[in-house]
């Protein structure tokens, strides 16, 4: 997305959302959090659960803690849009895979979001290249931060004593962003791509799906899968045939992922669920988003 900036500031806002799965075109926004932060300091607070048209899918409830009853009588998300564009105002956004929240938000509200943004994510990639996962749990067990994952402003919280820790730390050791951010482009020949190749040598250790194991399944509608799964290799990303204990992506067909279909999952998408519930570093997507995903590191 053209939004996404790297920069190190000291006013910005940090955003969450709990949502009924990784689809802005099928899925919904269940909650927003978002704190004001000034000179490095949180100032104001904004957290909203919102009523979604469907009904939440008891995986969800049991990834959040947010159930049906606790939403019924809160707002659609069209009816909290001016509240929070005005808490965002012009700022800068913070979050931990942002490319997410904000997309939310603007299918939710039927309006791009203006605003830039960073993720903390590709920041901790950078920094901290030695873990193995960087999700928000994993940085917040070996950064020692506040953790409550998976409810909006607890996340928040998190997420911006992760990014005050990372700029602290870059302080420390004398790096500035472009010291984080060199391209390599050294065909990353350790890469186990298995039967497909890369067809180019310069893969962006930045991209989404680098390093990243990804499993397809369900008829893509624009794409044939060879076609999809060499674009995944080419952004350095690790195939694999069925969900196991290392994928990090389950990319479903639309027909596959479509709410209409929920209560009706494959095989593949059960595990991937019950594997996330056990803490795996795992997400399902659907296919126009993966086409989102792609779009913005190509």
């Amino acid at each position: 997305m053209s939004n996404y900036v790297k920069k190190i500031v000291s006013d910005y806002c940090v955003l969450d959302t709990e949502t009924t799965g990784l689809s802005a075109y099928y899925d919904e926004v269940i909650e927003i959090g978002i704190l004001r932060v000034r000179n490095g300091e949180i100032t104001d607070r904004y957290e909203q659960l919102i009523k979604p048209e469907n009904e939440i899918d008891g995986f969800i409830t049991s990834l959040t803690g947010i159930t049906n009853e606790m939403v019924a009588d809160k707002p659609a998300i069209e009816d909290v849009k001016s509240d929070v564009l005005a808490f965002l105002g012009s700022d800068i956004i913070v979050g931990h895979n942002t490319s997410f929240d904000v997309r939310f938000l603007a299918a939710g509200f039927h309006e791009d979001i203006a605003n830039e943004y960073m993720d903390t994510m590709q920041f901790a990639r950078k920094l901290y290249p030695d873990l193995t996962h960087h999700r928000l749990s994993d940085l917040s067990e070996y950064l020692y931060l506040t953790n409550n994952e998976h409810r909006a402003l607890a996340d928040c919280v998190t997420t911006e004593e992760l990014y005050e820790a990372m700029k602290t730390e870059m302080i420390r050791k004398g790096l500035g962003i472009k010291d984080l951010w060199q391209v390599n482009a050294s065909g990353h020949k350790g890469i186990d791509i298995g039967a497909i190749t890369a067809t180019t040598d310069d893969i962006d250790e930045d991209g989404f799906f680098y390093g990243r194991h990804v499993v397809f399944t369900g008829k893509l509608e624009r794409m044939a899968r060879k076609d999809a799964m060499q674009t995944v290799v080419n952004l350095g990303g690790i195939l694999d045939n069925s969900v196991n204990k290392n994928t990090n992506y389950l990319i479903l067909g639309n027909n596959d992922y479509n709410a209409v279909l929920h209560g009706e999952k494959s095989s593949k998408h059960k595990k991937a669920e019950k594997l996330k519930l056990e803490g795996q570093d795992i997400d399902i997507i659907d296919e126009f988003t993966f086409y989102d995903i792609i779009n913005d590191d190509q």
